[in-house]
Formats: structure tokens, sequence, C-alpha cells
């Protein structure tokens, strides 16, 4: 694999058109006669749960979550939590970089839990998620599960090529990865570095 390509590229190839999503609603309109309201009912209130994406605000998100891991670790470190491993270096910014690093899977997927909880919370007040689903199930009943589910195929190829929660973790992986590649003032090499040679020396050892 290419993978300065794939970081470029496109992921998914099946990518609708936005001609392609109003021509279906277009058909559906002429199917469901005079309940033809509640699909463009749906439609508002998803174009308005994907114009709550603002991308300062999650970036502003990113940040918090860090500041939060982070300070969180450093109270570990300083009451020497067992749950935080212990590295033999003498910069104080080394031992908390390699912290990250080893804690890297167990950070990520508590940012991720509390990100969920917080912005599920948040959503619902921006639209209402229950006229949302109790619209969407008329819809199937009146056109079909199969055809729904097509037009769904659509709707999300053509405005949702990424989740918040993919955007979010994409934030939160390249804060982390800025770790590995930070220096130990001591021996001036990047931290994945000295994770590599320490992490596998000691667990070699045991």
């Amino acid at each position: 694999m290419d993978i300065f390509q794939y970081f470029l590229s496109h992921h998914d190839e099946n990518v609708s058109a936005f001609s392609d999503v109003f021509r279906t609603a277009k058909e559906f309109h002429q199917l469901l006669g005079r309940k033809s309201y509640l699909l463009d009912h749906y439609l508002s209130m998803l174009f308005r749960l994907i114009t709550e994406m603002d991308f300062c605000i999650l970036e502003d998100k990113i940040y918090q979550t860090i500041s939060e891991l982070q300070k969180k670790m450093l109270d570990d470190l300083e009451n020497n939590a067992d749950s935080i491993p212990m590295f033999n270096c003498q910069e104080p910014a080394t031992q908390q970089e390699l912290c990250w690093t080893a804690l890297a899977d167990t950070l990520l997927e508590q940012a991720l839990i509390d990100f969920l909880k917080q912005n599920t919370l948040i959503y619902h007040t921006a639209i209402d998620l229950v006229d949302l689903k109790q619209t969407e199930q008329k819809l199937i009943d009146l056109l079909g599960n199969d055809s729904w589910e097509q037009f769904q195929q659509k709707l999300i190829h053509c405005f949702l090529p990424c989740s918040l929660m993919q955007l979010f973790r994409q934030g939160i992986i390249i804060e982390i990865t800025k770790r590995f590649l930070s220096r130990d003032l001591e021996t001036d090499q990047e931290i994945f570095r000295l994770y590599l040679k320490r992490f596998f020396s000691e667990d070699s050892s045991q």
C-alpha cells in the first residue's frame, strides 16, 4: 500500500452526488403523494444536524480533552498510581511522554467514551432526535425498508463521508502522535524510539 496516497485519497469509492440524493428524493415525493412532507421534514432535520458539525468547536473539544487527560496523568504520576507505568529517565517531561505512549490505547478509548456521552446530550438540544427517529420509521413503513436503506446510504456517502466521532478520533490521534515525536532532552531521541527500546527490553527481561 502507498500510505501517502492513502493519506490523501478518498477511502470510500461509493460517493454519492448531491444530484443523486435530490433525484431520489423527487422520486420519493411522487410515491409519497400528500405525505411527501414527511420526507421534507426528515431531510430538514438531517441537514440541520449536519450543519451543527462545527470544526472550530470540535478543535476546542480536542484540546480540552487532551488537557484533561494530561492533568489526570500528572495527578496519577504525582500520587504514584499503580495504573501509570514508570520509566527510568531523568527528565520529567520524558516520563510524561513515555506514559502517553504506553497508555495511548486507554487514553484514546476514554476520550471517545466521554465525547460520545457529552455530544449525545448536546445534539438532543440541537434537534428533536425522537422526532427524527419517528419520522424515519414512518417513511420506512411507507416506502419499504430496502428503498429507504438505499436512500440512507446515498445520504451518508454524500453528506457524512466521515462521522463526527471519526473527526474527533483523528484529532486525538494527531495530538497523541505529537507526543511520539517529542524529544528527550537528555538523549535527543524521539519518544517513540525510547519507548520501543525501554518497553521491549523490560518486557523481554520478565
